[in-house]
């Protein structure tokens, strides 16, 4: 306990967040269907934000990511449906499966940087949405239904509840594990890494830069592939018109939103925005003219995101006392 005697912060953040996790786990049977559904797309897209915040931080914007979420949920689903293959298995599978493509594609398109490396991971994307929707193997444009959930002790998990508890297992897995990557060596090492020049110099000391950053990558790619697999088993149907360039793009939004500063960021912005999004789910595509609404205020007002408002708070009080206490001059009299 002695590094909670020196930094007291990190004990109100560590009672926080256990006070988070006890609320997430005893309180779902109390709540209705709809705020369980709103609490498993939360958790989903919180685990995908912060997938995709392992790359940004290093100076990379994907809007691809979609494609390997939908090739973790087409495994897993194809699994599942054509060979009858245990649905945890294909959760496995359909992140092992996201983390191969993106080591095989990651080689070769994270040589590149700024547009040209964003506009690499959507032609990926599209690509693979192109092949989704091109064969009937894949279920075409009509995609997969009838996709079963998971068995628990004989037991098929048909209700939210009983969904909830798998997805916020998987949740917290994924998010223990990227936290931990992110404030190890390995991840300060990716904040070296932003931009070409300080790429360079990080070579320059020893650091094998492409080796960081395929790994990171693949990372970022496995557990969205693994969420994807889960999401797919719980709508029970997978399309390719699900995963499109506009589901990338509000996982970008999120990350915005939230602000790239702090782990918790992200987390913060997928929050907000998806439960906003669920309120606007009859609006379809004008729903990301929303979060574009959003993520224009947020840029304007909060250029750190929602994670600097405590900050901008602060300097606005401290301005506004300032301002309080300047002298009034005899002109002004």
């Amino acid at each position: 306990m002695a590094f909670l005697r020196q930094d007291p912060r990190l004990g109100v953040k560590a009672v926080v967040l256990a006070a988070v996790l006890i609320a997430l786990v005893a309180l779902p049977p109390l709540a209705e269907p709809y705020v369980l559904h709103v609490a498993i797309v939360v958790l989903i897209n919180v685990v995908y934000a912060e997938a995709l915040y392992v790359i940004m931080r290093m100076g990379y914007l994907s809007f691809g990511h979609a494609g390997y979420i939908a090739l973790g949920a087409y495994t897993s689903a194809l699994l599942a449906t054509k060979l009858d293959v245990s649905v945890w298995l294909g959760f496995l599978a359909g992140g092992a499966v996201a983390a191969v493509f993106a080591w095989l594609l990651g080689m070769i398109t994270l040589k590149l940087r700024g547009i040209y490396f964003s506009l690499s991971v959507f032609a990926f994307a599209e690509v693979v949405n192109a092949i989704f929707r091109a064969f009937d193997v894949f279920g075409g444009p009509a995609g997969i239904a009838n996709v079963p959930r998971p068995m628990f002790f004989g037991t098929r998990l048909n209700s939210h509840l009983g969904f909830y508890y798998v997805v916020l297992a998987a949740a917290v897995v994924s998010l223990a594990f990227l936290y931990r990557q992110a404030s190890t060596r390995f991840g300060f090492t990716l904040l070296a890494l932003r931009t070409r020049d300080t790429e360079a110099l990080a070579e320059s000391v020893g650091i094998a830069a492409a080796r960081y950053k395929t790994l990171a990558f693949v990372a970022s790619c496995f557990f969205c592939g693994l969420m994807g697999a889960i999401h797919g088993h719980y709508l029970r149907f997978v399309s390719p018109f699900v995963f499109t360039f506009f589901f990338s793009t509000d996982l970008v939004i999120f990350n915005m939103v939230g602000g790239l500063g702090s782990f918790w960021g992200p987390m913060a912005g997928s929050v907000l925005l998806t439960a906003l999004g669920e309120q606007l789910f009859a609006a379809g595509y004008y729903k990301s003219l929303v979060y574009a609404v959003v993520l224009l205020v947020v840029i304007l007002v909060l250029p750190g995101g929602l994670i600097d408002l405590p900050r901008a708070r602060q300097a606005w009080t401290e301005r506004r006392q300032r301002f309080s206490k300047a002298p009034v001059t005899t002109a002004e009299r």
